[in-house]
């Protein structure tokens, strides 16, 4: 293979836009192909982003020999088809979320990458987002002490078109695929797979959920509370709080640039008094006075988090819109060989789209 990955897109709608527009920023990669069910959209996209074949079929451009991997920017009913037309046709997959509409679906396609050994990875840009990285680097590393509660919600009003899928279920619509699925994913991303879940949703007229709420439990004690709308504005930030500290990751939160890490410090820190003399008094002082030490231990944890709080704020800027990372992380694993990325391995997208099933059980 060589330095340049040459891509080809299936699909032309706003996130494929998005993706190209990531691509532009990458010097080792090329657009090489495009294809639409519309010919008109798909030379226009060609003409937007200078991409020099265009395909009148998805058929006609898993055939094209010099494309190394293929980005599935499809509508979520279509991802098990063109997942599997591409694997078929030898062609390395870039899948756009959510995966697969089913988990039957997610297990099929996963399969037969791993049997025709190519390459395969869903494209959950959130993960690759440098703060993202660095938040889960800083959770892993115990900053924040074992993790209690994460809580995450997305919501953005969407104007209610019949002919959209957000609002078809045949096509893979609803609040939980297109939103819930983000939250889901951070959760599993940084807790790992719960082990009990619950949930309810308010289904809109045309039968997709618009509101789903849902809450997660595992096994180490911990919490998530998710939700995603497709109606209403939340406040689009996850925080994660542990028994060390807290992390609030600004709106958007799968894609930010700014988080807030607040550490917990003991009232009685060394280290914030003067002088070995001043402790020693007012530590004696504290044990030898019991009206003391009582009005102390009452009112310790209304003072601790004024007073014993260490806060900063992370900032991860980055150029573009985001999609690059996914792209240079699917370029990393074909120039090494990799079938599977080890940021966004197929068993967690399998996993997910499990528990989308549980959740919609529990409706």
């Amino acid at each position: 293979m060589s330095n340049k990955i040459r891509w080809g897109i299936i699909g032309t709608g706003y996130v494929a836009k998005q993706f190209a527009e990531g691509l532009r920023l990458i010097p080792d990669a090329q657009l090489l192909a495009i294809t639409s069910r519309t010919a008109s959209k798909a030379q226009e996209f060609a003409k937007r982003y200078q991409v020099e074949r265009v395909y009148n079929s998805s058929e006609d451009l898993v055939k094209d020999p010099d494309i190394d991997v293929v980005y599935i920017a499809t509508p979520p009913h279509r991802h098990e088809a063109d997942c599997v037309l591409c694997l078929e046709s030898g062609k390395a997959i870039l899948c756009e979320k959510p995966f697969t509409t089913t988990a039957k679906a997610a297990s099929e396609v996963i399969n037969l990458a791993r049997q025709k050994q190519l390459f395969c990875m869903e494209a959950m840009w959130m993960r690759f987002i440098p703060l993202i990285q660095e938040i889960k680097q800083l959770i892993d590393s115990g900053t924040i002490g074992e993790i209690r509660t994460l809580s995450a919600d997305f919501g953005v009003p969407t104007e209610f078109s019949p002919s959209s899928h957000l609002f078809n279920p045949e096509l893979g619509g609803g609040a939980l695929l297109d939103r819930g699925i983000y939250t889901l994913n951070l959760a599993v991303y940084l807790l790992g797979i719960p082990a009990k879940i619950m949930s309810q949703a308010r289904r809109g007229k045309t039968g997709v959920d618009e509101e789903v709420a849902i809450i997660l439990s595992y096994p180490q004690g911990a919490l998530a509370t998710l939700s995603a709308s497709l109606t209403t504005y939340t406040s689009n930030q996850a925080l994660i709080a542990g028994t060390k500290g807290k992390i609030t990751i600004h709106e958007p939160f799968y894609c930010s640039e700014r988080a807030s890490i607040t550490t917990k410090l003991p009232i009685f820190n060394p280290s914030l008094i003067s002088t070995p003399s001043t402790k020693q008094k007012l530590v004696a002082s504290v044990k030898s006075n019991s009206l003391l030490k009582s009005l102390y231990l009452h009112l310790a944890s209304y003072l601790s988090p004024l007073t014993s709080r260490s806060s900063q704020q992370k900032i991860q800027p980055f150029i573009g819109n985001g999609y690059q990372y996914e792209a240079l992380e699917v370029m990393r694993c074909l120039q090494q060989g990799k079938i599977e990325s080890e940021i966004m391995p197929l068993d967690e997208t399998l996993k997910i789209m499990e528990l989308v099933e549980q959740i919609r059980d529990r409706w």
